[in-house]
């Protein structure tokens, strides 16, 4: 099973998951027609992502699909942020999975998936909603790590609220733990962020002190799109990779991945390793539409494992960045799309 954006879906999938719907109400409401044809409610769907209309929040759809994407087993709606509404009821997170496919275990399976997703639009923490009677939704949540709050009254009926805690997700390879920050890999971050040939790399002063790591580490922790890459068979953190929003574009799927390791792992295939699992982990856990890399032109080392990743070469920023020691710099960009990541796997 996947998620899937609704343009990545055929208009006949769609059409037979709402006729799979008959006379029930389609839940969630967002991927209702109500009446559009499907152009318009498929464009309608986009906008909500960045447009939204008076007294509602941007949203993003997602479909539950097979793995051979045959047919739609559900929708699953995340809210960007809460309005009063959203906080007393409705929550973040909206879902259903279509008559025929219930009791399978498919509604825990899609808000599962839809987790890592909902923390990439910025939900660190999810508020999920249901009636009071429905036992089998409030199974799924609890599974998932819900915690009850209470319940509150919505015309005439009890609502049951949840919050549920979403983690950094931790990725691995072969050698290679990549994982949330701690304060205690303060000590391994100064070990490599004081040299003065990593930092620099990437436009960044090496690391004076372990005080100086430590205030990054708790920049990190509040706001963690970055991880710590953990060789396995030290144990000690060597480097971190980050899946930051891409400046150079205003696609909200957009993503840019930037990266240092210590001195002492280069040479051995590490970067390459972290880069592609968590290209992986963009494009199919995250569903984005693209993922970009660049580098300094000086910098000849990242260009070696940007190309071993497959990505593609757009072009040179000349004089983009003014990094720490105030000199300016050419940057090279390289990007790869959602389809050359899957028609690159197909091929494998």
């Amino acid at each position: 099973m996947k998620l899937l954006l609704p343009e990545w879906v055929s208009e006949n999938l769609y059409k037979d998951y709402v006729a799979s719907w008959g006379a029930e109400t389609i839940v969630p409401a967002a991927s209702d027609p109500k009446g559009r044809d499907y152009s318009t409610w498929l464009s309608d769907t986009i906008k909500m992502r960045t447009i939204t209309p008076p007294g509602l929040v941007p949203a993003t759809l997602f479909f539950l699909v097979d793995d051979a994407e045959t047919k739609i087993l559900g929708g699953i709606d995340i809210r960007h942020r809460l309005n009063d509404y959203l906080m007393e009821f409705g929550g973040h997170i909206g879902y259903g999975i279509v008559p025929d496919e219930r009791g399978k275990g498919y509604a825990k399976a899609q808000l599962r998936l839809a987790l890592p997703a909902a923390k990439s639009l910025g939900v660190s923490c999810a508020l999920i909603t249901c009636d009071d009677g429905n036992t089998a939704s409030a199974r799924t949540i609890e599974a998932l790590g819900g915690v009850l709050e209470d319940k509150r009254a919505e015309n005439g009926a009890l609502i049951r609220r949840y919050w549920v805690g979403i983690p950094q997700e931790t990725l691995e390879t072969e050698r290679l733990i990549l994982r949330q920050w701690t304060m205690d890999d303060a000590d391994d971050l100064f070990a490599y962020a004081k040299s003065p040939k990593v930092g620099p790399a990437a436009g960044w002063k090496p690391h004076e002190s372990r005080k100086e790591s430590e205030a990054v580490l708790q920049s990190w922790l509040q706001s963690p799109e970055v991880w710590a890459i953990e060789e396995k068979e030290s144990g000690r953190v060597i480097g971190s990779i980050g899946l930051h929003e891409d400046s150079l574009r205003s696609n909200p799927r957009a993503r840019m991945i930037g990266y240092v390791l210590r001195e002492e792992s280069w040479s051995r295939g590490y970067m390459p390793e972290a880069v592609r699992r968590l290209t992986a982990f963009a494009f199919e856990a995250l569903c984005m539409d693209v993922v970009s890399i660049r580098h300094f032109a000086f910098n000849s080392r990242s260009r070696r494992v940007i190309e071993k990743c497959g990505y593609h070469y757009e072009g040179t920023l000349r004089r983009a960045s003014s990094i720490f020691d105030g000199s300016v710099h050419d940057a090279l960009v390289y990007s790869l799309l959602r389809e050359e990541y899957f028609a690159g796997k197909r091929a494998e």
